[in-house]
């Protein structure tokens, strides 16, 4: 039994071959159009949104660290203030001894 002759392949002639060949590429073009159309409509909304509260998370996370900032920046002149009035409440201290 021979296989392979010089115008067949596994009993199939070469113009089966091609057509096979032919029909399966348009099968994968038109299953790779309708896999990009449906990624698009269903999805592309999806990726908005997310762009959307990627957007919304990199300015809060901003406003997060302004605060933060601004905090920091409290704390240090609360703690400050209430060494000046420590000494302040020193030198009153001190003055009324004084008398």
């Amino acid at each position: 039994m021979n296989w392979i002759t010089p115008h067949s392949f596994l009993s199939l002639n070469w113009d089966e071959w091609a057509s096979i060949v032919a029909i399966l590429t348009a099968i994968a073009l038109i299953l790779r159009w309708l896999i990009g159309k449906a990624d698009v409509q269903l999805f592309g909304p999806i990726r908005e949104q997310l762009s959307d509260v990627n957007a919304g998370l990199k300015e809060f996370n901003q406003r997060q660290q302004k605060a933060e900032l601004r905090l920091e920046n409290g704390d240090k002149k609360f703690i400050r203030h209430d060494e000046e009035l420590k000494d302040h409440e020193r030198r009153i201290t001190n003055l009324e001894e004084r008398r």
